[in-house]
């Protein structure tokens, strides 16, 4: 299944045949934006992130800092790695912060991570980091699939993959056994 247009944002998922009911939904995904894939669309059986794109659905409209305005791609993807990661791609970085200092920092920019460690289809994908400007332009970093660049869609575009991905695995959970229930956020 194909949810929104793989030009723009979209997300693809499917179920594993032959799962023994009751099951988890177990299954393969990846994300589309601008023509480009991300994720491992043939690695078998993995857990979707479901959690991760209803909080993404939540939070979307608002992951934006004004410090991000003006840093080119690559600018902020470094700065975004370090902060979180201790690196700028493969090399590690020199960290004079102290455990508080990183801390802080974690808890201020983690929110920006897209993909990473969300799964195994996205476990050699690299590093992404998504963003929403305040005229309602998703950003996209991914410094594999797109080197130094953005990928980038409008907010509806990417609400309305993410809203269909959500309603398709609720209604797998109920096919499998396991219904789900969204909980108002907190």
């Amino acid at each position: 299944m194909i949810f929104g247009s793989t030009e723009t944002f979209a997300i693809e998922a499917m179920t594993e045949e032959g799962l023994a009911l009751p099951s988890t939904v177990w299954g393969r995904m990846r994300v589309w934006c601008q023509g480009i894939s991300i994720g491992d669309f043939s690695n078998k059986n993995c857990g979707l992130p479901y959690s991760h794109f209803l909080d993404l659905e939540e939070t979307l409209s608002s992951l934006w800092l004004p410090k991000f305005e003006g840093m080119f791609a690559l600018n902020l993807w470094n700065h975004l790695d370090g902060l979180i990661y201790g690196y700028h791609g493969d090399v590690e970085l020199d960290d004079a912060r102290t455990s508080e200092e990183i801390r802080s920092d974690y808890l201020r920019y983690a929110k920006f991570n897209f993909l990473t460690n969300w799964g195994e289809m996205f476990d050699r994908g690299g590093k992404s980091f998504i963003f929403c400007t305040p005229t309602g332009e998703v950003r996209v970093l991914n410094r594999v699939a797109a080197p130094g660049r953005w990928l980038q869609a409008q907010l509806p575009e990417a609400l309305h993959a993410i809203t269909g991905f959500l309603g398709w695995y609720e209604g797998e959970c109920n096919r499998l056994g396991t219904p789900v229930v969204r909980t108002p956020a907190q």
